[in-house]
């Protein structure tokens, strides 16, 4: 997922990465939180989701200018809600259905007497996993931008 990121010099898909990173991070706290409460389910970002967004996004950074609207791939919907017109601009290809929280139907572990599916292993996994992305794309945007200040201040 991460790995066309790392000869892009785009870093608006780089900041969409740690965005979602950072709104995950909080979901899967809260899941954690709330691993006592009755009735609480498990949530999660739409990760899948956010992965075609992203493979799309990186596509279309790597064409021309205006051939996005002939690539005959990118007139497919984008995700859920998402109408199937070519975006124009990459922030496009993020909705903020992407950013927002849903209880999916297949959870890991089980469902305990009080209805709440809890799985402390799993929601520890997935933060780790989470942390590491997002410290992977903070740290190449950092990359980027030290290049930056050392192209303006004309240093080498």
């Amino acid at each position: 997922m991460l790995q066309p990121l790392l000869g892009s010099t785009n870093n608006t898909l780089l900041k969409q990465v740690a965005r979602f990173a950072e709104r995950r991070q909080e979901v899967l706290a809260g899941n954690i939180a709330n691993v006592d409460t009755p009735g609480y389910r498990m949530r999660d970002l739409p990760t899948d989701a956010f992965q075609t967004a992203l493979q799309r996004a990186v596509a279309q950074s790597k064409m021309p200018r205006g051939a996005a609207t002939e690539s005959p791939g990118l007139q497919q919907p984008l995700s859920p809600g998402m109408s199937g017109a070519t975006p124009t601009r990459i922030e496009d290809l993020f909705p903020e259905t992407l950013f927002k929280a849903v209880s999916p139907n297949e959870q890991p572990g089980l469902t305990f007497n009080d209805a709440n599916n809890r799985s402390l292993e799993h929601q520890f996994l997935e933060m780790t996993k989470n942390a590491l992305r997002q410290q992977f794309a903070v740290q190449v945007l950092q990359g980027q931008y030290d290049q930056l200040q050392t192209v303006i201040s004309e240093r080498v």
